[in-house]
């Protein structure tokens, strides 16, 4: 028979998804993520019963439930943050469906981790170690897990493990933590006026042959280990009629295993440097760096999640590997995982969206797997 809390997250379905669209509708760039702070802490006082809530610095939201001594004690994240600067991100309802900008990555992830914090509230479930649960910020792009980072840095000595909540990753279990570094890259020259200063090098055109020259260093797609290079932006210059003074990119470099990142780091900075020459300084800023790792599918905290999802009748994950907060835990060393609550598809794209039907097994999930994983021994954590 369910207990009072699982059947608490059940009802908690069609709340969840009223949640999701009003939190997509709050835009939340990365750095721009109080407005939607804002709204979390105060759904989160509602909830109540907290012995600490607050909005920290960097405009994380942090509630923590006190519990069992002696059971493991888990920070749960779920980010704020999207990769749309729009001021305006509505959503829209169609049968079995939302579309909008984040409704998945990450807006349904905060709406599931306070419907489970609100039917863990009004049952009173007990028996769990300590929880902190937070909304935080930075985990996309140049946010580079600075909210998730900090986490773990100020809860050190109060928790034991950690779970991430992901909107879409429902058919998904983290087991590995890609490691990755992201740099700007840049060229500044004279420039001038496009007719009377004609001959001047032109920067968008000397990075422009930098970028072709990481072309032959391309990893393949079905090379193992899994690396990826990647410009995601350029930008330069001033006007149509300007020799460009000054551009840049921003180039990321991904791969399970950290050597395989700096190795092709350093040939792809290399192959930039020859194909600029001498004509103009080429500048490498470092704007981010994930740590890798692994989280191995026999720990106790990935077979507890296992576990509830055996249960629900859920079909066996795919044990993925990904860049997500649990990036930060891993790379402090500590047990973590991140799991989802449903399917969709068209990530950082206006046209991303999510299936509302496979929620109602999502939510009771994700609330399960939180409270399977709380009830465990801290020994059992520490052993593995």
């Amino acid at each position: 028979m369910p207990t009072a809390y699982e059947r608490a997250l059940d009802g908690a379905v069609r709340k969840v998804i009223d949640e999701t669209v009003r939190i997509a509708e709050i835009p939340a760039p990365t750095f721009n993520e109080r407005t939607r702070a804002d709204y979390v802490y105060q759904r989160l006082e509602a909830i109540g019963g907290w012995s600490h809530l607050e909005i920290d610095r960097l405009a994380n939201v942090v509630a923590v439930r006190r519990g069992t001594p002696g059971r493991a004690r888990l920070l749960l994240c779920a980010h704020l943050d999207t990769v749309f600067p729009d001021a305006a991100t509505p959503v829209a309802r169609s049968r079995g469906r939302l579309t909008g900008r984040g409704v998945g990555d990450n807006s349904l992830g905060v709406a599931a981790m306070l419907g489970v914090a609100e039917a863990m509230h009004a049952t009173a479930v007990r028996d769990v170690g300590d929880l902190i649960f937070a909304a935080n910020v930075g985990e996309e792009g140049r946010g580079d897990l600075r909210g998730a980072r900090r986490l773990v840095q100020d809860y050190a000595h109060d928790f034991d493990a950690m779970i991430a909540i992901e909107g879409h990753m429902l058919d998904r279990v983290q087991t590995q933590a890609v490691a990755s570094i992201r740099y700007e890259v840049s060229v500044e020259t004279e420039g001038g006026h496009s007719w009377s200063a004609y001959g001047r090098s032109n920067a968008i055109a000397l990075l422009a042959r930098a970028v072709v020259a990481l072309e032959p260093l391309m990893p393949d797609p079905e090379a193992t280990p899994k690396t990826t290079m990647n410009v995601g932006v350029i930008r330069g210059g001033r006007s149509v009629n300007t020799i460009a003074p000054d551009a840049a990119i921003e180039l990321d470099i991904r791969s399970v295993e950290q050597g395989k990142v700096d190795a092709l780091f350093r040939e792809a900075r290399a192959a930039m440097r020859r194909a600029v020459g001498g004509e103009a300084p080429i500048r490498f800023k470092r704007i981010g760096a994930r740590p890798g790792g692994e989280m191995p599918a026999d720990s106790a905290l990935v077979r507890a999640v296992l576990g509830v999802r055996a249960g629900l009748g859920l079909p066996a994950p795919e044990l993925y590997a990904g860049s997500t907060d649990a990036n930060a835990a891993v790379g402090a060393g500590l047990p973590t995982t991140c799991i989802g609550v449903t399917t969709g598809g068209e990530m950082h794209t206006p046209r991303e969206w999510i299936s509302t039907g496979p929620i109602r097994r999502g939510v009771p999930y994700v609330g399960r797997a939180i409270v399977a994983a709380a009830r465990l021994p801290k020994a059992a954590l520490r052993d593995g």
